[in-house]
């Protein structure tokens, strides 16, 4: 938990993202900044990065290598702008890469044009989950 701290997260908010998923205390030091990396790589402020990893604590559970695989299935299929959206769905982080794809093709066989599956990403968080 020290590259929170190091972050900038407070003990407190540690602990209230320990309340939400324990698990995080068995999350690899180094793989927490290969996170933070990548996101500021898409371009996260550090408040953005924040929000995101208290929002949703459990994204840490995943490794760097899914977190790239996820934001490249996104990149792939012309989302733009993922810092925003990963701000508005911090929870897209929590599914898969093959769970994205399926909804995506689920949504294009219900008629939806790209722009109507982003705007679904975007604003439909709690129906994907």
């Amino acid at each position: 938990m020290d590259s929170l701290i190091r972050y900038g997260f407070t003990i407190d908010e540690i602990k209230n993202m320990m309340e939400n998923n324990e698990a995080i205390e068995e999350t690899e030091e180094k793989d927490i900044q290969e996170i933070i990396k990548i996101l500021e790589e898409i371009k996260c402020t550090k408040k953005i990065i924040k929000n995101i990893f208290y929002s949703n604590p459990y994204c840490l559970l995943k490794t760097p290598e899914e977190i790239k695989c996820i934001l490249k299935l996104l990149q792939d299929n012309n989302f733009t702008h993922l810092e925003i959206l990963l701000d508005t769905n911090p929870y897209l982080l929590n599914i898969g890469e093959k769970e994205i794809k399926k909804i995506i093709k689920q949504k294009e066989k219900e008629g939806m044009t790209e722009e109507q599956i982003k705007d679904y990403f975007y604003y439909c968080s709690d129906e994907i989950f």
